[in-house]
């Protein structure tokens, strides 16, 4: 029981380091942030930072902590296989966003990346509505980046 709750504070911990650098960055640009748009490399690219260590690079539940969680870590490139061929992207979406907690989860392990993405877009030159285009571009982009990396 100590193990887990060790693991969660070490990966909550560094994913609060990479948020906490991305803010002060943000905080000395001396300009509000833009998005950078909706794309697979942006995608990707967050998928890398914060989704990696319990998924795995490839997104097949082979992270490197997923040996230290009480279940497995789900094979991401699965999704659509699993659900008739479809991808459910407004489920990957909700997850992502928070809206949808994984009840076999119990708690939730997997941190609430809509609310991340919100703390990091935190600028004092960028207004709630140019924060909230950020965040929906970045959601947009993780998913469509899980969707890229479905099985055949």
């Amino acid at each position: 029981m100590k193990r887990k709750y060790l693991v969660m504070g070490l990966v909550a911990g560094g994913v609060l380091l990479v948020a906490t650098q991305a803010l002060g960055a943000a905080g000395t640009s001396g300009s509000g942030l833009v998005s950078e748009g909706i794309s697979l490399e942006l995608g990707q690219r967050d998928f890398r930072t914060y989704c990696a260590a319990c998924h795995g690079a490839d997104g097949k539940g082979d992270g490197t902590l997923g040996e230290f969680l009480t279940l497995a870590v789900p094979d991401l490139t699965m999704l659509a296989k699993l659900n008739a061929g479809q991808f459910p992207e407004e489920r990957v979406t909700a997850v992502v966003d928070g809206r949808e907690e994984v009840k076999v989860h119990g708690l939730r392990d997997m941190p609430v990346w809509g609310d991340w993405f919100d703390a990091e877009a935190v600028s004092q030159d960028t207004d709630r509505e140019t924060r909230e285009i950020i965040v929906n571009d970045r959601i947009q982009s993780l998913v469509g980046y899980i969707k890229s990396i479905q099985g055949k």
